[in-house]
C-alpha cells in the first residue's frame, strides 16, 4: 500500500486509540494500514486494540480528565518529551504544539465570525476571552498549531474543515491535504439470513412491514434530532418507525421525555449505545442525519455501504455531503427546517425511489475506502519528507530507512 516510501518510523499522537466514535475510528483505520508497511508507535492516554498489525504503544500520563484544556496542555507537553527526536514523521490527531502532520477533524475554537463584530460587542468578546483561562488556553494551543511552518502539513477531513481553518488563521492552500473518511465496505455488505433479520427487528421493536428510519449520533442536539422529531410530526402518523442509536451526550432522558410530550413514543425507539451498528443498518429502510455541524461523519457513509438510502445535511453543515455529486443521497439544504425533513422522508416512501438511490450510494462508497484515506496520508508524509530535505532538517539514517526522498 505504501511501498512508494521507504520504511518509516512514525509517531502517532492521540489521546484515545479506540473504535468508539467517528474520529477515533478514523485514526485507528489509518494507523492500522500504516503499520502494515512502517514502524508505528502510538502515544496515547488509553487504547484498546487487538488487531494483527504490529503497533507499539506508549502510555502518556494523564494528570486530570477535566478541565479539558488543562488535560490538553499536559498531553501536548508529555508527548513532546516522550517522542523526542527519534522519528521520521510525527503525526498528531490532537491539538498539540509539536508535529509534522496533523489531521484536523473539527472546527477551530477561534470563531471566524469574531472579526465581523464591531463596537462594544467586540470589546466585550475580547474581555470575556481575556478573563477566561479556558479560552486563552485553547486559543494559545491553536495559534501554535496553525502557525505557518515550511515543513508542516495539515490533513483536513473535508473541504469544509480546511475552509474553517483558513478563515481563522489564513493559511495558504499548500499547507493542506484532504483525506476524507473511509468506509469498510466488505464488512457492511454482509448478507444476513432472513431469520437473523427477524431476530434483529424483534430486538429493536419493529416489524417486517414497518418503514424503518435510523438516526445514529451521540450528541443528539448537534446531530439535529430536535428538527427530526418535529419533522416526524408533520408526516402521516404511523408512516415511519424511528430508531435512535447513541448515548445522547448526557441528554438521553431529556429526549425520551420530549418524545413522550410530542406523543411520538409509539413511533420512536431509543437503542442507546450500539456496539454492532452494522446489524442495525440491515433492518433500516432509510438513514437520516440532519446534522447542524459535522466535519465528515462516518455513519451516513456506512449506511450507504450497507445499501440504505440516506438523507443528510448539505455541505454547508456536513463535510460528507461534499462527496455527493450525482444524487447518491438526499441532501437537506436547511436541516433546521422540520418541513424539509418531512418532505425528504415522504419522497422515500416509494420503494422504487429508495432502491434507486440506495444503489447509487452503494456505488459511490465503493470508491471511499480506508486504503484511499491512508494513501492521502502517506502522500502528506512524502511531502513533509521532501520539505525536511529542502530545509536541511535531519532525516534519520537507519537500516531500512533511506535518507533520500
Amino acid at each position: 500500500m505504501t511501498e512508494s516510501l521507504p520504511r518509516l518510523k512514525i509517531a502517532v499522537l492521540i489521546k484515545r486509540f479506540l473504535r468508539t466514535g467517528g474520529a477515533e475510528k478514523y485514526a485507528m483505520e489509518v494507523v492500522r494500514r500504516l503499520a502494515m508497511d512502517h514502524e508505528v508507535h502510538v502515544f496515547a492516554h488509553e487504547w484498546v486494540f487487538d488487531g494483527p498489525e504490529p503497533i507499539t504503544f506508549h502510555k502518556i500520563l494523564r494528570i486530570c480528565h477535566k478541565p479539558a484544556w488543562v488535560n490538553q496542555l499536559f498531553f501536548s507537553y508529555f508527548c513532546r518529551k516522550a517522542v523526542g527526536e527519534g522519528f521520521d514523521v510525527v503525526h498528531s490527531f490532537e491539538k498539540v504544539s509539536t508535529f509534522d502532520v496533523m489531521t484536523v477533524q473539527s472546527p477551530c475554537f477561534k470563531s471566524p465570525e469574531l472579526g465581523g463584530v464591531e463596537g462594544w460587542r467586540k470589546w466585550l468578546d475580547w474581555a470575556r476571552m481575556a478573563l477566561s483561562p479556558r479560552k486563552l488556553a485553547w486559543r494559545w494551543i491553536e495559534a501554535r498549531q496553525f502557525a505557518e511552518d515550511r515543513v508542516r502539513l495539515v490533513i483536513a477531513v473535508a473541504e469544509k474543515v480546511k475552509r474553517n481553518v483558513q478563515a481563522c488563521y489564513g493559511l495558504p492552500d499548500e499547507y493542506f491535504r484532504l483525506a476524507y473518511t473511509g468506509v469498510d465496505v466488505p464488512t457492511l455488505e454482509r448478507v444476513y439470513a432472513s431469520q437473523e433479520l427477524e431476530g434483529i427487528r424483534a430486538q429493536v421493536g419493529v416489524s417486517a412491514g414497518d418503514v424503518v428510519v435510523l438516526f445514529v449520533g451521540t450528541e443528539f442536539k448537534r446531530k439535529g434530532l430536535d428538527a427530526l422529531l418535529k419533522g416526524l410530526i408533520l408526516v402521516p402518523r404511523g408512516q415511519f418507525k424511528l430508531l435512535i442509536a447513541g448515548g445522547g451526550g448526557g441528554k438521553l432522558d431529556y429526549y425520551k421525555s420530549l418524545t413522550d410530550k410530542m406523543k411520538l413514543s409509539g413511533e420512536v425507539r431509543f437503542l442507546g449505545l450500539v456496539q454492532d451498528i452494522e446489524r442495525i443498518y440491515q433492518v433500516a429502510d432509510i438513514y437520516i442525519l440532519p446534522t447542524l455541524a459535522d466535519p465528515c461523519p462516518l455513519a451516513p457513509l456506512e449506511a450507504m455501504a450497507a445499501g440504505v438510502v440516506t438523507i443528510m445535511s448539505a455541505s454547508d453543515f456536513n463535510g460528507s455531503a461534499e462527496l455527493i455529486r450525482n444524487g447518491e443521497a438526499v441532501l437537506l439544504s436547511d436541516p433546521r427546517n422540520p418541513q424539509d425533513i418531512a418532505n425528504a422522508l415522504m419522497r422515500l416512501t416509494d420503494r422504487q425511489v429508495r432502491c434507486e438511490l440506495a444503489e447509487k450510494g452503494r456505488r459511490l462508497v465503493h470508491q471511499l475506502t480506508w486504503d484511499k484515506t491512508t494513501a492521502e496520508t502517506v502522500s502528506a508524509y512524502r511531502a513533509v519528507m521532501q520539505r525536511k530535505g529542502a530545509q536541511g532538517r535531519p532525516i534519520l539514517e537507519r537500516p531500512g530507512v533511506s535518507c533520500e526522498v
